[in-house]
């Protein structure tokens, strides 16, 4: 997946924040009403989950993309929809529908669960499968029960590292190099004049 967000990657952490927020726990009723109970609410309504739909579109009609770089947000619509190529701990199911069937079944019920979205490292055990599963707790510092939907990445610059040695990868420019860069600028400085 850091093949997609590349550059971007810095923005993975904020965009989970905000499906987090959308999907957490709501805080309360009136002002404070949010989160998954309002959520229940807008399925009823507008079906925003549906089988054969992709959570690509789902995650963009709530505008969970961000809004702060429209590139970022982009990517980050681009990883969410290449779920549908990567399986999930449901055997013949891949990662869209998973959760897909999951956030169906879940606004369906009469107390829906809040849903917390987070990666995994696609060189554990989890592996390249998007996993859901049930947690008596969510976040270590709530007491609530969650849906976990943990999606596979991998770093950005891991697949470019890892058929090489360890030593390779970490080598230092050469003496040369290093030498011909500082030629090259010694000579464009500019000068800057003297105080008077």
């Amino acid at each position: 997946m850091g093949r997609i967000m590349k550059e971007d990657d810095i923005f993975i952490s904020g965009l989970f924040d905000l499906m987090n927020l959308r999907f957490g726990p709501s805080q309360g009723p009136k002002e404070a009403f949010g989160g998954i109970e309002e959520m229940k609410y807008l399925q009823e309504d507008f079906q925003i989950f549906q089988r054969g739909r992709s959570l690509r579109d789902c995650v963009a009609v709530l505008n969970l993309g961000g809004f702060w770089n429209a590139r970022a947000r982009n990517r980050w619509l681009e990883l969410i929809g290449d779920l549908v190529n990567y399986p999930s701990d449901e055997p013949g199911v891949n990662g869209n529908d998973r959760i897909m069937n999951m956030m169906i079944e879940n606004l369906a019920s009469a107390r829906p669960l809040p849903v917390l979205f987070q990666a995994h490292d696609s060189r554990s055990e989890d592996g390249r499968r998007v996993v859901v599963r049930t947690a008596p707790t969510g976040l270590f510092y709530m007491t609530q029960n969650y849906i976990i939907v943990s999606i596979p990445m991998l770093p950005k610059t891991a697949a470019r590292t890892a058929g090489r040695t360890s030593t390779t990868a970490r080598k230092a420019p050469s003496k040369t190099a290093k030498s011909a860069s500082t030629k090259s600028t010694s000579k464009s400085a500019r000068k800057t004049p003297r105080r008077r």
